[in-house]
């Protein structure tokens, strides 16, 4: 769906904040529905509990194995291609357990083990001659014990590894219930669709589908109807789709300070206050765990007492809320150290990308269309972050540039000197001023250099605010009215700005 759809919306919506009394999901998700809803038009038969012809149609000698589900089917059909292959998945699931073993190490040597006030005023070569001491033992700054005395700090530590342990063993036992059914879809890959793992390294997602629907014509995979191509993505996005509309009717708005991190676009204003829309991780799995794994039947109807029972939801919501700010300090630790091995290195050999940018959490589900699968979906955010690059320099901050000019000639010059000290004489770098050897401060002014003349604003740079945004609006599919014919304000900047922050802040 190339056609821009009309998000802006929820910019007109007028929410009811229920401050005390009613939540203000369930008020939304439940307000004026009626008692039933049926979200498909493939309603199995009273006789059979499955859609497969298997057991209706003996006369036609259908021999494979039916299929239980066909939404559940469909959903991990997709995620096999995605995967490409049973060893690519194999590979995954052990590599995951890996890095889960590896960060519940590093949390625990870091942040237990190591005496970091011991090892800030450890002297070690040529500063341990100088001073008459022995050569450092870096062994001294490892803790012999590590939980005494059992502080706070070190309570939340061990909190943290206990709950990524228990999220590394969910992933290892998950790997083996699911296994049987990876098998089954493997086993449809390789007979029904002729498609083997080698094959779907390369294959293209709308020849799988296409191929599903020859399928259909011939061996009958749903027996109500005939499946489409639409069919089958609407079964595969179905949870999904609600929550990309939960985000466009600005359900997800919330009373809060725009200098929130995090918060997006206004959703809303209510009693002359605006609502920002929010959506990070956490509360995507909150809502993913609160409705969307309980809102749906066997057959995949909203459950009637989803509707007509709003405290359950509301009790749910709150006790997962609790738990969540009761667990919240051991939460940190996971994305703080997540961040810094993912980045740090990165960051140290090329400092100009602590100001790169990324798409935030809500834009992906702002952006996203309905029935848009995933890898389509990242396709197109991928082409579009160049654009995006280029409409957020359209604002150029003068005042700004002109000192990041000379920051970056004054700390890119002293680094080039030392550098060619270096050049003259390697030991010279071993020399001490102010406390910090030479070597020290080449590294730190080579670094704000970089990070300085990624500020400066490029003098090639075209100004074309109206062309950059056509070009990002292109691939985000998203224009707003109150952006149109404003894309030179700075009200749309900042907006805009929100939903591509720069990397360090947008999140993991």
């Amino acid at each position: 769906m190339m056609s821009f759809r009309s998000k802006d919306a929820h910019a007109q919506t007028r929410l009811n904040w229920p401050w005390r009394s009613q939540s203000p999901l369930s008020a939304q998700l439940l307000v004026d529905i009626p008692p039933e809803i049926e979200l498909s038009d493939y309603r199995r038969l009273p006789s059979s509990r499955s859609e497969s012809p298997s057991g209706l149609l003996h006369d036609e000698g259908v021999k494979e194995e039916p299929i239980p589900d066909l939404d559940i089917f469909f959903e991990r059909l997709y995620e096999y291609f995605c995967a490409k292959g049973l060893r690519c998945i194999i590979t995954k699931w052990i590599i995951e357990i890996l890095n889960v073993l590896f960060m519940v190490c590093c949390i625990g040597f870091f942040f237990l083990f190591v005496d970091w006030d011991t090892l800030i005023h450890l002297k070690c070569g040529v500063e341990a001659l100088e001073s008459g001491e022995k050569p450092c033992d870096l062994m001294k700054a490892i803790k012999h014990d590590p939980l005494v005395p059992f502080t706070l700090p070190k309570m939340i530590t061990v909190g943290s590894m206990v709950i990524m342990t228990a999220y590394g063993l969910t992933n290892f036992l998950k790997f083996f219930v699911q296994l049987r059914s990876t098998l089954n879809v493997r086993q449809f890959y390789y007979d029904r669709l002729k498609v083997n793992d080698l094959e779907i390294q390369t294959i293209s997602w709308p020849k799988i589908i296409e191929k599903v629907v020859l399928l259909q014509k011939s061996q009958k995979l749903c027996v109500v109807r005939d499946l489409s191509e639409h069919d089958i993505i609407m079964r595969i996005m179905r949870k999904e789709n609600y929550l990309i509309g939960m985000v466009n009717k600005g359900i997800l708005s919330f009373p809060i300070h725009s200098c929130v991190p995090g918060a997006g676009p206004t959703g809303s204003h209510e009693h002359g206050r605006r609502n920002y829309l929010i959506l990070p991780k956490s509360l995507e799995w909150t809502l993913n765990w609160c409705i969307f794994q309980s809102m749906f039947d066997s057959k995949f109807c909203v459950r009637k007492e989803f509707l007509t029972s709003p405290d359950v939801l509301r009790k749910r919501l709150i006790f997962v809320g609790i738990a969540m700010l009761i667990l919240s300090p051991c939460l940190v630790i996971f994305p703080l150290v997540y961040v810094i091995l993912r980045h740090a290195e990165e960051i140290y050999n090329h400092p100009s990308t602590a100001s790169s940018r990324r798409w935030s959490n809500l834009s992906r589900w702002i952006f996203r269309e309905y029935n848009e699968v995933d890898h389509f979906f990242r396709h197109r955010m991928n082409n579009s972050a160049v654009h995006s690059l280029n409409y957020l320099k359209q604002f150029p901050t003068p005042l700004v540039s002109i000192m990041a000019k000379f920051v970056s000639f004054v700390s890119g010059g002293l680094a080039g000197a030392l550098i060619i000290i270096g050049f003259v004489g390697e030991s010279i770098l071993e020399g001490h001023i102010f406390g910090r050897n030479l070597l020290w401060y080449t590294i730190v002014f080579g670094t704000i250099a970089a990070i300085s003349r990624k500020v400066v604003a490029d003098e090639l740079q075209v100004f074309d605010p109206e062309g950059a945004m056509c070009l990002a609006v292109h691939q985000t599919h998203y224009m707003p009215k109150r952006w149109r014919g404003k894309e030179n304000s700075e009200l749309v900047r900042r907006e805009f700005e929100t939903l591509f922050p720069l990397m360090i802040t947008s999140g993991v």
